[in-house]
C-alpha cells in the first residue's frame, strides 16, 4: 500500500506542475468541453477549469485514501461481497481491508493518471487555434481505462471468491 501511496503523490505532482506549466500559457476564456468530433461546445474561464481540475483531483485522492478507512466503521451487515463471512471474520477482518485500501489506491492512481492525460489534452486543444480536442486521443484513452478497469474488478472479484476451505 506504501507504494500506492507513492505512486499517488508522484501523480499528485504532475498534475501540480502540469497545471503550473499551462496556466500562463492558456487563453483567458478556454474551451472546456467538446463533442464527440472534438469540437468546442462549452467555454469557461482558465480559472475555471484549473479549479475544477484541482477540485476534481483533490476530492478524488481524498475518496481513495479515505473510503477504505471508513469500512473499519461500517458493520459488516453493510458491506457486502462474495464470502463476506469468511473474508471478514476477525482473524482475517484486517487483512481484507488491508487489500481493499491497496486496489482502491491503485484503481484511485489509474483514475488520476487517466484525468491527468485527459486534461493534458484539454489544454493542447486549447493552445492551437482551432481549439479541437482530439477525439480519437481520447478513445484510446478511454479504452486503455476500459481495459484496466475490467483486470482490476476481476482480481478484485476473484481475490474474494476463493476461500482456504474450498
Amino acid at each position: 500500500m506504501k507504494t500506492q501511496r507513492l505512486i499517488l503523490v508522484f501523480l499528485i505532482f504532475i498534475a501540480a506542475l502540469q497545471v503550473i506549466y499551462y496556466y500562463p500559457l492558456l487563453p483567458q476564456t478556454v474551451a472546456s468541453h467538446f463533442d464527440g468530433a472534438g469540437n468546442p461546445n462549452g467555454c469557461s474561464s482558465k480559472e475555471q477549469l484549473i479549479g475544477i481540475y484541482f477540485m476534481i483531483i483533490v476530492m478524488m485522492s481524498l475518496s481513495y485514501l479515505g473510503l477504505p478507512l471508513l469500512l473499519k466503521y461500517i458493520p459488516v451487515s453493510f458491506i457486502n461481497f462474495p464470502k463476506k463471512d469468511y473474508w471478514l471474520a476477525p482473524e482475517r477482518k484486517e487483512g481484507t481491508f488491508l487489500f481493499f485500501a491497496d486496489k482502491m489506491l491503485m484503481f484511485g492512481n489509474a483514475t488520476t493518471f487517466f484525468l491527468i492525460l485527459t486534461f493534458q489534452l484539454t489544454f493542447e486543444a486549447n493552445l492551437n487555434s482551432a481549439r479541437h480536442f482530439p477525439s480519437d486521443a481520447m478513445l484510446i484513452l478511454l479504452g486503455g481505462y476500459f481495459i484496466f478497469v475490467v483486470f482490476w474488478l476481476i482480481r478484485l472479484i476473484s481475490r474474494f471468491q476463493k476461500t482456504e476451505q474450498l
